[in-house]
């Protein structure tokens, strides 16, 4: 039994810093492929599909986020694998109540900023392939 019991507990202690290092959902880079021609364009409309504000400051491109006492500020980072979301800060400010950030509902919502900038993207491809169909 105890050889079975410490067998367990070296292979979880293998796998826990491999579960520590992988990308929250959020953070999957979103392929962009040829159909962009305007990055800053189709991001400006992807965010403000949930009410988040979009920001260029020198070649970085930022998301930010007021809601309910939540300030959750983001970096859009485009890369070869394409552009990918970046958490740099989440805080409350002005609550009444406990002021401690729930991580579940800000990894929802950059979630569905992900969702946000795909859908926007989907809809270029269409756009694309009904542009392609005509001519």
């Amino acid at each position: 039994m105890k050889k079975i019991t410490f067998g367990m507990l070296l292979t979880l202690s293998l796998i826990s810093p491999l579960q520590a290092e992988g990308l929250h959902i959020y953070q999957d880079p979103i392929p962009l492929g040829s159909y962009v021609s305007d990055y800053d364009d189709m991001l400006d409309k992807a965010v403000a599909r949930n009410h988040w504000v979009f920001e260029r400051q020198g070649d970085k491109r930022f998301a930010r986020l007021n809601y309910k006492t939540y300030l959750i500020n983001v970096e859009l980072v485009e890369s070869d694998k394409g552009i990918a979301v970046t958490l740099l800060d989440a805080k409350r400010e002005g609550c009444t109540k406990s002021c401690d950030v729930d991580m579940k509902k800000v990894t929802g919502w950059l979630v569905k900023l992900r969702r946000a900038i795909a859908y926007e993207l989907t809809l270029l491809v269409r756009d694309d392939a009904l542009r392609r169909a005509v001519h």
